[in-house]
């Protein structure tokens, strides 16, 4: 049971670092926060590095560890954005659509099938989502689909569900031709470095904002670096489906958190419709 344990501090992490950004929205840009965040984790992630045996490494790990990153960086920018712009009962519920995009790839690319438990899996996630946006029967059947639409912070999120059921493909590839811990913290540590170089160049970010939210930054640093860590960690102790579907718990945790700090609104209904979204992504991880 090691594993689970881990894998539930992995999925808490998520949830108090992303309820933490949306508290630190108000007094700082989602550039200046990822800033602060990629910089102050630095330390704990070479730390982790010089820890982590070094694999032997072939063309495959670097072509992947190379095209692993722009996708991320793309998704952990409109992560952080989407936070920003609509409640946490709003947002993260989405990252639940990632497995459904990757059976579809898994269709096309790899000719997979999906079974009976993939399809209800779908059904529930559609059906969570649906309910997140659902207001009464009075409003008209695709009205909640509308609102989907027009909540900015909704769509980013899927934007970045899409970007993760291809980039969890890749860096899956990257794994198996190194390790999961030497990956986890070696990309981390890349992919920080190159996107703060980034953000330093084509943003007002400066040392000075890094200075002045050290506090803030540490926090994050660490919950980042705890993430990564126990994701390697439990990965590397049990089969990655099971991993990854007690790690999506994260969702729960995360709407919880937003009722409890933010007060957010109808959290019945969206803690409901989260439950659904949530138990589909069981069925598609386990069983679909």
């Amino acid at each position: 049971m090691t594993w689970f344990i881990i894998s539930i501090i992995t999925a808490f992490s998520i949830a108090v670092r992303d309820t933490s950004v949306k508290i630190f929205c108000d007094t700082l840009t989602p550039l200046e926060i990822a800033a602060i965040e990629l910089f102050w984790s630095l330390p704990l992630l070479i730390c982790g590095c010089l820890l982590v045996k070094i694999p032997i490494l072939d063309q495959t790990f670097w072509w992947t560890f190379l095209l692993s990153l722009p996708i991320n960086w793309l998704a952990y920018i409109l992560y952080i954005y989407s936070l920003k712009l609509s409640p946490l009962s709003l947002t993260v519920p989405f990252l639940a659509f990632t497995p459904v995009f990757m059976l579809f790839t898994g269709i096309i690319v790899l000719n997979e099938k999906v079974n009976a438990w993939g399809i209800t899996g779908i059904l529930l996630i559609v059906g969570g989502s649906y309910l997140l946006n659902f207001s009464g029967f009075k409003e008209g059947f695709s009205r909640p689909f509308k609102k989907l639409w027009q909540e900015k912070g909704s769509m980013l999120m899927l934007t970045v569900a899409i970007i993760f059921a291809f980039a969890a493909v890749v860096a899956k590839k990257s794994m198996i031709h190194s390790s999961p811990l030497f990956f986890t913290f070696f990309f981390f540590l890349i992919f920080n470095l190159t996107l703060l170089t980034g953000i330093f160049l084509f943003s007002r970010t400066s040392f000075k904002i890094l200075s002045q939210n050290a506090n803030k930054g540490l926090l994050l640093g660490s919950l980042l670096t705890i993430h990564v860590s126990c994701h390697g960690l439990a990965i590397m102790l049990t089969t990655a489906v099971y991993m990854v579907a007690v790690k999506r718990s994260s969702i729960l945790f995360t709407v919880i958190l937003g009722w409890l700090i933010f007060k957010e609104k109808n959290i019945i209904k969206r803690g409901l419709g989260v439950s659904l979204m949530f138990s589909g992504v069981l069925l598609i991880t386990l069983l679909g």
